[in-house]
């Protein structure tokens, strides 16, 4: 094998373990990025959630509890999980993509009600309940979605003049939504989750794309580098060798006037046709004297 053959064979193994390696780590990196932005995008609308459920109770409510209502009726506007929902819900008719619901076992409003899936989730917070998010994705219509998911506890007293029985509920309340559903919550006790789902297929893309982009500008930098070296390796080491193998072999037949090397710089190579020209001046002083 030729030295050529046996340098740009060194160099094609060593890139092919370096773009192995550097192609798992983008990989993961790229991946990592999107769900880190996907991660943040769902983290946002659930507290911007959080924040409307805490206007409504700190803002809106008072107004009713105060005697803004004169006529005894249920405002469902000032219920937060009610307000919070419906918020979402206008922003999900531009963006149907992304949805946020608070998912429960037995809620007020049957609109409310967990799906078999969401059941899995809020029994995961009632098996463990140092439990305060948990995050995963899913399937839907072709699409992965990466939701996150807290529990809705019953920690404030006050929820329970409305969900502990129909006779402490408000008239109007239950007028409005019947004494079947939403009752019978307790202290403490986790009866449901806040969950907001965000589309992951478009940063996965994304993530594919810069991927794919990397791989091929790494590609191009080694074609251009191997291009470059091998002209290097052409003009500065297989030139050189074939003139000073040229010139051996010229020695060896007795040529020794052809044998000739022209030396240009000081590197080994240089060196080695230095020593090519002593050994033809030898042989000539050698040969001169035995005439």
């Amino acid at each position: 094998m030729q030295l050529v053959s046996k340098i740009n064979l060194t160099m094609l193994v060593t890139f092919a373990f370096g773009l192995a390696a550097s192609s798992w780590y983008a990989y993961h990196l790229t991946q990592d990025n999107a769900l880190r932005q996907v991660t943040d995008q769902a983290e946002l609308l659930l507290e911007h959630a959080v924040a409307l459920r805490n206007y409504t109770v700190n803002e809106i409510r008072p107004l009713t509890e105060s005697g803004g209502d004169k006529y005894g009726v249920f405002h469902p506007q000032t219920v937060p999980a009610y307000a919070a929902t419906q918020v979402a819900n206008i922003f999900q008719k531009k963006r149907p993509e992304y949805s946020y619901k608070e998912a429960v076992f037995n809620p007020t409003n049957t609109r409310d009600n967990a799906a078999p899936w969401e059941e899995k989730i809020i029994n995961q917070f009632i098996e463990n309940p140092s439990l305060d998010k948990i995050v995963g994705s899913r399937y839907t219509k072709k699409t992965k979605s990466l939701y996150i998911a807290h529990p809705i506890k019953i920690t404030n007293p006050s929820c329970l003049e409305c969900h502990s029985t129909p006779d402490r509920a408000p008239a109007s309340m239950v007028a409005k939504y019947g004494d079947k559903n939403g009752f019978g919550w307790k202290l403490g006790e986790t009866i449901g989750t806040q969950m907001v789902l965000v589309p992951y297929t478009l940063p996965s893309l994304i993530a594919k794309q810069t991927f794919k982009s990397f791989i091929g500008s790494t590609a191009l930098i080694f074609l251009a580098l191997f291009i470059a070296i091998n002209i290097m390796l052409h003009a500065l080491i297989i030139k050189p060798i074939k003139t000073m193998t040229d010139a051996a072999e010229k020695l060896a037949t007795g040529d020794i006037k052809g044998a000739k090397v022209n030396v240009y710089s000081r590197d080994e190579i240089a060196v080695l046709g230095s020593s090519i020209n002593k050994l033809r001046r030898t042989l000539e002083k050698a040969r001169q004297r035995s005439r």
